[in-house]
């Protein structure tokens, strides 16, 4: 079987938001089963409606709740509102809707340059260790997008190529894999934060599923991203992944994403919700 088509420029294009006022923006959503709108994309949106409120600055954190579900088949408004404009940091709030009804809420905070300030303390993990991807199989992108669930079918999922070094099916789930844009990204910080943020998401998801013996419906609850360093999408960059705690329902994942040279990009927390089974 072929591989499905890569999805890249409609995610691109995705990313361009109609700027209906200062502080209004409106986004569109791409194809999927049922016309689920996933969470990582409405995330990638909505900081990407931030940024454009915050210029010449880069965002250093983003907290996101999902809230309700969304029609995929339709637009979804992004209202901005400013909560802090300093020297140093912009902190924005952004709620997305559709009919009215909100679907996201999403807090992110941007950071200006460094300038002429003192150089501070800096450290950060190593990078694990790790075959090249040149030596790993090819993979689907996404579970979801595998033979055996309903490959081809989202287009939301089809934007990057993968290769997976460890993928433990026991807690705490451990889950290190490579991945890179599956084209050109173009050379805007703030577009590639956005698509970090997005992946960040999507894959997150596989360590908490890992830990459960057989596929059951979820619900992404919240999303957090640290940003440390810019990603160069440009090449393959390691993400490590694990599900550390599972209780009540809600399932933890965490991660720590690194440009090949071993530059520290992101910390991702994320929350999931497992419904009990209907009797």
């Amino acid at each position: 079987m072929s591989s499905p088509t890569s999805s890249l420029t409609a995610v691109l294009a995705s990313m361009r938001l109609e700027r209906v006022s200062a502080a209004f923006f409106v986004g569109q959503q791409l194809p999927a089963p049922h016309n689920h709108i996933l969470g990582g994309h409405l995330g990638a949106q909505a900081l990407m409606a931030a940024g454009h409120t915050a210029p010449g600055r880069s965002p250093h954190s983003v907290h996101t709740y999902f809230l309700r579900p969304g029609d995929a088949s339709r637009p979804v408004d992004f209202e901005v509102v400013e909560l802090q404009e300093g020297r140093t940091f912009s902190a924005r709030r952004v709620t997305a809707r559709q009919d009215g009804t909100v679907l996201l809420e999403a807090m992110s905070s941007f950071k200006a340059g460094a300038g002429s300030a003192r150089p501070d303390i800096e450290y950060q993990p190593p990078i694990p260790a790790a075959p090249n991807p040149s030596e790993l199989p090819c993979v689907p992108s996404h579970f979801a997008e595998s033979p055996e669930v309903s490959e081809g079918q989202w287009a939301s999922l089809r934007w990057f190529e993968r290769r997976i070094v460890e993928a433990a099916t026991t807690p705490p789930a451990r889950s290190l894999i490579w991945w890179r844009p599956d084209g050109e990204v173009p050379a805007d910080p703030m577009l590639q934060a956005c698509l970090v943020a997005y992946l960040s998401a999507v894959t997150l998801t596989e360590p908490a599923f890992a830990a459960r013996p057989a596929f059951r419906a979820s619900v992404q609850r919240d999303h957090s991203v640290w940003f440390h360093g810019r990603a160069d999408l440009s090449d393959w960059l390691l993400y490590d992944q694990s599900a550390p705690s599972s209780a009540d329902c809600l399932a933890l994942a965490a991660g720590r994403m690194f440009n090949r040279d071993g530059t520290l990009v992101c910390t991702v927390g994320q929350e999931m919700y497992f419904p009990p089974p209907r009797v």
